[in-house]
């Protein structure tokens, strides 16, 4: 990661609204500047930048110093895409204790899944597992696990596909035995997939763990070559015989970025997220440039950061979280394309008793929540409880911001001005989408979109206890 203070970075522009770029990736959504064209800006010399920690330039004119007093060359440059996924997690923490199997839930509202307009469902931890959650797993290719047989398994992803891409939660920082610590089989592997320094006394790796351990189960050396092969392997059949197309990388602080290129490079996944739990923005954009040594195969991230600014914001009233100088608060400020965004997953549900965060404020503020994510760029996640477990009418009111998103065509890099984010007042901003411009306002605060283009009567979309949604035109 870049310094606070003044570094030498190499830049470029992209896209309709050019961005700055340090460590040769995309800041997406930062800096919208005034005209636009499809160039990339290839500088011949290095020049010095004052940054902020996490590459935001602090002052705009020094951008500007830049286009006045150094050359570029200027290449043709074709556009970076966003992508337009909605995500669902697909279980919550207790799914495994449901009589009937959980993969029989998701079979019996497969529809219901793709009516919503869900493209992306992270199913469960697979695999035979010491906990019935899945997420001490032994057992690799066993597929009977505590969700459901591997026939019930097979017919959910085979009933989903192709509409819906259908993600494995893959837990590879760790694995546990299948009688005792360490004795691994289906597939077997040797104890010299264990790092050194795991708790388990036996015979191990030569190297030392490369991340946060996990004490309940075998630690693994991503650098062996056993280790790398046997997790290729099976990874490799979860997509090509049982019909995963990509990946949710569990507690992925306990190794090192770099393997997550190697496991993709390998299997080739229509999408893959990385759980790195931090509330610091920085931080997690350093784990996702670490995960491809090229920008744009880099995995996305879930934005614990903007999960976190908006708890403080709709629990606290502190919608100031919601901006950081010129941007939006989370990884979504800095890189939306690579942020997976959420208000609630299996760890933070109530459920959890706050194990490790508290729970989202249920109710309107749930909705308040999805009100900005489902209107904002990034790929939001919906959480399986929050939509279907809650009764119709919270159901229907989400479906209604999914389909505003859709109608709007609000995609991962969409742009966004924040107009307002004041303490104990609102959040209001304007999202810009391929099928035209939405406004959004969250919190108490009274604010409707202005200018001779919008009609805060007729253009609204949508609206709750706590938020509101407008529409340029009108509904779609």
């Amino acid at each position: 990661m870049i310094s606070p203070t003044e570094t030498t970075r190499d830049y470029e522009w992209q896209g309709d609204y050019h961005r700055f770029s340090l460590l040769g990736r995309p800041w997406s959504g930062c800096y919208a500047l005034p005209w636009r064209s499809y160039l990339t800006a290839k500088k011949t010399s290095s020049v010095k930048i004052p940054a902020e920690k996490g590459g935001v330039m602090k002052n705009r004119r020094i951008f500007f110093a830049i286009l006045l007093f150094t050359s570029f060359s200027f290449v043709p440059l074709s556009a970076y895409p966003g992508t337009y996924h909605i995500m669902l997690q697909g279980f919550h923490w207790e799914s495994s204790a449901v009589p009937q199997g959980w993969y029989t839930i998701i079979l019996e509202n497969s529809q219901r899944i793709k009516e919503t307009g869900l493209n992306l469902v992270w199913f469960p931890p697979p695999s035979a597992s010491a906990s019935p959650q899945g997420y001490e797993p032994t057992q690799l290719r066993n597929l009977q696990s505590a969700y459901g047989t591997e026939a019930q398994l097979r017919e959910a992803i085979r009933v989903l596909s192709p509409e819906v891409n259908v993600l494995a939660d893959i837990v590879i920082n760790h694995r546990s035995g299948t009688n005792g610590w360490a004795d691994f089989t289906n597939p077997d592997w040797s104890t010299f997939t264990i790092v050194r320094d795991d708790e388990w006394g036996g015979e191990k790796s030569i190297n030392t763990d490369l991340g946060n351990p996990a004490p309940f189960s075998r630690d693994l050396d991503h650098k062996n070559p056993e280790t790398q092969n046997g997790i290729k392997s099976w990874m490799a059949w979860l997509k090509n015989d049982v019909g995963f197309a990509g990946w949710r990388y569990d507690m992925v602080k306990g190794y090192a970025g770099w393997a997550i290129e190697i496991y993709n490079d390998h299997t080739l996944p229509a999408f893959a997220v990385g759980e790195y739990f931090d509330d610091d923005t920085a931080k997690v954009i350093d784990w996702i440039d670490s995960t491809h040594r090229e920008w744009q195969k880099r995995t996305t991230a879930f934005d614990f950061p903007l999960r976190n600014a908006l708890y403080q914001a709709i629990a606290w009233g502190n919608y100031d979280w919601l901006k950081y100088h010129d941007r939006g608060a989370g990884v979504i400020g800095l890189w939306s394309d690579k942020a997976v965004t959420f208000i609630e997953n299996h760890d933070t549900e109530e459920a959890r008793n706050s194990a490790y965060a508290p729970p989202f404020p249920d109710g309107d503020q749930t909705l308040q929540g999805y009100a900005f994510i489902l209107t904002h760029p990034g790929t939001p996640c919906v959480f399986w409880k929050d939509i279907f477990d809650t009764g119709p009418e919270r159901e229907r009111r989400i479906k209604q911001l999914i389909s505003i998103r859709k109608s709007y065509g609000i995609h991962s890099e969409s742009k966004v001005w924040i107009d307002r984010a004041g303490k104990g007042d609102c959040y209001a901003a304007y999202i810009f989408g391929d099928h035209g411009e939405i406004a959004v306002k969250i919190g108490p605060g009274s604010w409707s979109p202005t200018g001779s283009r919008w009609d805060p009567v007729d253009d609204l979309l949508t609206s709750g206890n706590g938020y509101a949604v407008w529409g340029e035109d009108g509904p779609k």
